[in-house]
């Protein structure tokens, strides 16, 4: 109907109207371009496997999507505003908590997919861990910040504020879920102690560092360096114990222990994804390169079991590798 001068008058036949006006036809906002790949995580079971998409330039969009560990059949592709950098796991498997370059941290539930919280940290969030005793969710910050949060409430515990000058590229929960590793733009690794809340090592780099991994025990700290060097440290002296010798060329972006700490995986900018025999972490070796991704390689991680090793790079590639078999489970690349 159409309102004039107060009086409602059908619109058939009142200044040339016709009773039903075309539908005005709007488009949709085009799908926003996603690309590269970070850090794969398996469940606590092994069933799932999540992996983050996206950069950080913000005309692009995001993505997390859940795999089918054993067979590469998506579960979830949950669309993201912008790049999507970290994803982790509730140890019990029910929810998981993403974080990337629009700050959102969201919680997802796993069965269904559905969001269960959203909460915006202010800064591109470069990393997410939830402690093994799940009382703990640790955020580190592009700002250098690392901010401490109570699960389940959320409520902020404690903020680690410039605790790097510069992004935090790297972090790693010890097993025992005491001690927080963090490695960033500013050429230090730096452990903190997450029951007293202070800093305990400050370890020196000769250029920025990106991976960091806890043995299994929590005896020792391996890092990534840009000079592709892995370096090996004594948690409780702080003290270099060793290096491994490798990756040709740029940093090593990622590190990962099997369940028994005997086998590491380690991702680098060259490419390559390298198997360490460390059983004996004073006496490491090469024991095999992988060299079937064609671009910077930004994360690895075992399964529970220790018989799949998901490697994900900048091609916007994700591969999953039977270890018992020596070959390639599935791949996908969008």
């Amino acid at each position: 109907m159409l309102l004039v001068n107060g009086l409602a008058l059908l619109a058939l036949g009142v200044g040339g109207l016709r009773a039903e006006e075309p539908a005005v036809k709007t488009k949709s906002p085009p799908e926003k371009n996603v690309r590269l790949v970070w850090f794969p995580r398996f469940s606590p079971n092994g069933k799932w496997l999540l992996s983050a998409h996206g950069s950080w330039d913000a005309n692009e969009g995001g993505e997390v999507r859940m795999w089918e560990a054993a067979t590469g059949t998506a579960k979830h592709v949950l669309k993201q505003p912008r790049g999507i950098r970290s994803v982790a796991w509730c140890p019990d498997g029910t929810y998981f908590v993403i974080g990337g370059y629009g700050g959102d941290l969201r919680f997802y539930d796993t069965a269904s997919g559905k969001m269960l919280h959203e909460a915006n940290q202010g800064t591109n969030i470069e990393g997410v861990c939830i402690s093994s005793d799940k009382s703990r969710l640790v955020v580190t910050l592009g700002s250098g910040s690392v901010r401490v949060l109570e699960l389940p409430s959320r409520k902020e515990i404690h903020l680690f504020k410039s605790a790097h000058q510069g992004g935090i590229w790297g972090m790693a929960l010890s097993p025992n879920g005491k001690l927080l590793a963090t490695a960033g733009k500013d050429n230090y690794v730096r452990i903190f102690d997450l029951t007293t809340l202070k800093k305990v090592h400050e370890l020196k780099h000769p250029g920025e560092t990106n991976g960091v991994t806890f043995t299994p025990d929590n005896k020792r700290l391996l890092s990534g360096c840009t000079d592709a060097l892995i370096r090996v440290f004594d948690v409780e002296s702080g003290q270099q114990t060793g290096e491994l010798k490798g990756h040709e060329q740029g940093s090593v972006t990622d590190l990962q222990f099997t369940s028994d700490g005997k086998l590491l995986a380690s991702s680098g900018n060259d490419g390559t994804v390298r198997l360490w025999n460390t059983a004996d972490l004073d006496k490491p070796s090469l024991q095999k390169t992988l060299r079937e991704h064609d671009n910077l390689v930004f994360g690895v991680a075992f399964s529970p079991d220790d018989a799949l090793l998901a490697s994900v790079d900048w091609n916007d590639k994700v591969l999953v590798w039977d270890l018992a078999k020596g070959a390639e489970r599935w791949a996908w690349k969008r």
